[in-house]
């Protein structure tokens, strides 16, 4: 999946593809039931396309009768999704499109000291370093010890990796 097709925010489903039919994304276990000792079929539902609703949080909101899989991480920035994407990693994003974030390039990461950091009302905060004309917005702010963002420049875009105690040297990541 090409990541300018991707609708944000991003949600981690896990290690193993769900199963996808007519509109229907879900997971399926087998197992024995303990008092009559037969084999069952649990179905977990993350999204059925056919129900009204243009997004995925909407859609499951008004799924009834069913279980849902529990979502629990979504990844709202890029630099949080390369973090944590492992090619066996999958994901959907906020339309239903169910996808794996290959990492096939490398890019420079590199410490830039912290100049300003800006707290939005709310969650999440604007940081500006030295050195690049740009901010970048983050879920949560630095901790007081950190000094120091790490950087990605990929291509002609840079893209927020993290927070850091300490200066280090440039290094590269796959992205």
């Amino acid at each position: 999946m090409n990541l300018l097709e991707i609708s944000w925010p991003v949600f981690r489903l896990g290690e193993h593809k769900p199963t996808i039919e007519n509109n229907l994304v879900y997971y399926s276990k087998e197992y024995v039931d303990k008092e009559s000792l037969e084999t069952r079929i649990g179905l977990r539902i993350v999204d059925d396309k056919s129900m009204q609703g243009s997004t995925l949080g909407l859609r499951r909101l008004i799924i009834t009768g069913a279980r849902l899989f529990p979502i629990r991480q979504a990844i709202y920035f890029l630099g949080d999704l390369i973090k944590i994407a492992k090619q066996t990693t999958w994901f959907i994003d906020n339309t239903g499109k169910v996808f794996q974030y290959r990492k096939s390039s490398r890019a420079k990461l590199t410490a830039y000291k912290i100049k300003k950091v800006l707290p939005l009302e709310g969650m999440g905060a604007i940081i500006e370093v030295q050195g690049l004309p740009q901010r970048f917005k983050c879920m949560y702010a630095p901790k007081p010890e950190q000094f120091y963002a790490g950087i990605l420049r990929w291509g002609l875009s840079y893209v927020l990796y993290g927070f850091y105690d300490e200066q280090f040297k440039a290094t590269y990541r796959l992205v």
